[in-house]
């Protein structure tokens, strides 16, 4: 198997084959790919803080312990959403598991302070130790499966290593032999996260390749410099047409690299790419020039005016009728709910299979109102 992961960051370290101790066993069957054993992700899990550690001057790795009697059963690459209490005020996010599955008794989350981001800022700047929150999960098919990726390919943007080094530590601690090449893209060789993991990673796995990517470097540096582009990807990727490509960062950086791979002709199919909450590119009707329109709820016998701007699962809340929900970023499927009449613009259909799509369930939390509509709720 053969793993690329794109990233800028870091320069290329030259492999030394230092030998890997066995993964403890009891944690997580070998014989049983991570997300075998799985705990109800709508059941919370209660989770609490019990280390914090500085990656970079705006980014800290939380550790949360797991409750004994639960098994996560987490894949490499998944995420979890959690429902934090800020100043009084519950506010749900999203953030991906960095740690490896394997690990049963925590997960790392790694937040990046963000501008005017009130959950990033709490957590960076104003969490301790003994923090207890909620926690659903895990969620999402951005992830690396052994038995189904001969070759991987993970492409980086900044905070977006986080899935990715939760796939290395994975492939590490199970001594997968996949190739694997990571191209992690970011500022300066300060913004790297998980700096010395990453290098003691390439170290311990003989078939893993490290490409560090840096838009403003320092006058020493002799790796590559700039933006992703056609050049890199073309140096550093074996056989294209053979890897999945795991792409993960900002909006603008995956949606760079879905075009990059575009050009060198991967397929589609061979592209996952992971993202909170963010729109789906794509043609079809816009709700930007849509007045305000009404949503009734046949069940709840409550009717109410709302911006098509707005999500249908965040004005139901606001309007006091309350639809269960986990990820809030149509994964997992808790929200779904039959739509009587009208039309919505879906951001992402992922739960739903063809049978729930032909019995006319929609995502409340990623939907959004294109008419007035009614829903059995």
């Amino acid at each position: 198997m053969v793993v690329v992961l794109v990233s800028a960051g870091t320069a290329y370290f030259k492999n030394s084959k230092q030998p890997k101790p066995k993964p403890d066993t009891e944690a997580l069957p070998l014989n049983k790919p991570a997300g075998q054993l799985r705990t109800n992700s709508s059941e919370p899990l209660n989770v609490a803080l019990a280390r914090i550690e500085s990656q970079t001057h705006d980014a800290k790795t939380l550790r949360f312990l797991l409750p004994r009697d639960r098994h996560l059963g987490a894949r490499p690459g998944q995420f979890l959403t959690f429902e934090w209490m800020i100043d009084g005020r519950p506010v749900t996010r999203s953030y991906s598991i960095c740690s490896s599955p394997v690990q049963t008794g925590y997960i790392d989350i790694t937040p990046k302070r963000v501008e005017n981001g009130c959950v990033s800022q709490f957590l960076n700047d104003r969490a301790n130790v003994g923090l207890t929150v909620k926690a659903r999960g895990p969620y999402g098919r951005f992830y690396f499966d052994e038995s189904r990726h001969e070759r991987i390919v993970l492409i980086a943007g900044g905070s977006g290593i986080t899935p990715m080094i939760a796939m290395l530590r994975y492939i590490d601690d199970l001594c997968i032999p996949v190739d694997a090449t990571l191209i992690y893209c970011v500022r300066t060789q300060q913004d790297v996260f998980f700096k010395n993991d990453l290098a003691a990673l390439q170290g311990r796995l003989s078939k893993f390749r490290y490409v560090l990517v840096l838009s403003r470097p320092s006058s020493g540096w002799t790796g590559w410099k700039g933006r992703l582009r056609h050049e890199v990807l073309e140096r550093e990727i074996e056989k294209p047409f053979e890897s999945t490509f795991f792409l993960c960062g900002p909006p603008a950086f995956m949606e760079l690299g879905r075009a990059l791979l575009k050009d060198l002709a991967v397929e589609p199919s061979r592209i996952l790419q992971e993202s909170f909450g963010g729109a789906v590119a794509g043609g079809g009707p816009t709700t930007a020039t849509l007045g305000s329109l009404e949503i009734k709820f046949s069940r709840s016998v409550v009717a109410y005016k709302v911006s098509p701007d707005q999500t249908l699962l965040e004005s139901s809340e606001r309007n006091g009728v309350l639809i269960p929900s986990g990820c809030r970023q149509g994964s997992c499927g808790t929200c779904a709910t039959k739509l009587l009449s009208g039309r919505v613009q879906m951001e992402s259909e992922e739960a739903l299979n063809e049978e729930l799509r032909a019995q006319g369930l929609i995502l409340p939390c990623v939907s959004r109102p294109l008419s007035d509509i009614t829903l059995d709720a």
